[in-house]
């Protein structure tokens, strides 16, 4: 699959800056992820990297890292003007911008489709962003499963958002209610920072579920009430 992402490329920044410098990536991941259903691909490059300097006096320039196979993008754009929109909606369309005005050309030098097909492709992957509400929501740890009476389901949800990703475990009854909605989890919006969690699930006994990372020592416990 093709990887687009989005860095902030400037000097000194503060360390609270860290947890807002993922906001777009939720927009790059569903962007990707429907180019890759519509089976489009590019000619030797497997990435684009697009690099906000923060600096006006640069110009907007391209390279190719074919080691690598990546496309470099740089941009004299300030990436902190895209942290301080107020709204999704504002930040999507900064997003949309920045696909039209410069990745589009790099898709179109790097492809052998027309340059028609290939817009085409660009703004059904950019309204499917919309069409998903700016989010990505997952069942995580081959989820749901029963508790060992069979009379309880439980699952864990992950919900990726520009403000960041939850990771949710959810337990129904018999009837289909919901009896337990717990928050495990809130972690910047990155999908390999918040990988570690992604575990798995298991029931301990009937009041009892324990959620368990596979690559680290995180573990949540979950008391379903009698």
């Amino acid at each position: 699959m093709l990887d687009i992402h989005i860095y902030d490329w400037a000097k000194k920044r503060p360390k609270k800056h860290y947890n807002n410098i993922h906001e777009l990536r939720i927009f790059e991941l569903i962007f990707c992820n429907r180019l890759k259903d519509l089976e489009f691909k590019l000619e030797e490059v497997k990435s684009i990297a697009v690099y906000c300097l923060a600096n006006p006096t640069k110009e907007v320039s391209y390279s190719e890292e074919k080691a690598i196979q990546e496309v470099e993008i740089f941009l004299p754009d300030d990436y902190m003007l895209f942290i301080e929109l107020e709204t999704v909606e504002k930040k999507y369309q900064a997003f949309c911008n920045i696909v039209r005005n410069y990745i589009v050309p790099a898709l179109e030098k790097y492809s052998l489709l027309p340059s028609t097909t290939i817009k085409k492709y660009v703004e059904e992957a950019l309204d499917e962003i919309v069409k998903q509400n700016y989010e990505a929501i997952f069942l995580v740890a081959k989820t749901p499963k029963k508790s060992p009476n069979r009379k309880l389901l439980a699952m864990l949800r992950g919900v990726h958002r520009y403000s960041g990703f939850q990771l949710w475990c959810e337990v129904y009854n018999e009837r289909g209610l919901r009896i337990i909605n717990e928050l495990l989890v809130e972690e910047v919006g990155n999908e390999v920072v918040y990988a570690r969690f992604l575990g798995q699930l298991r029931w301990e006994s009937n009041q009892l579920i324990t959620i368990k990372s596979k690559t680290s020592s995180w573990m949540k416990e979950v008391h379903i009430p009698l």
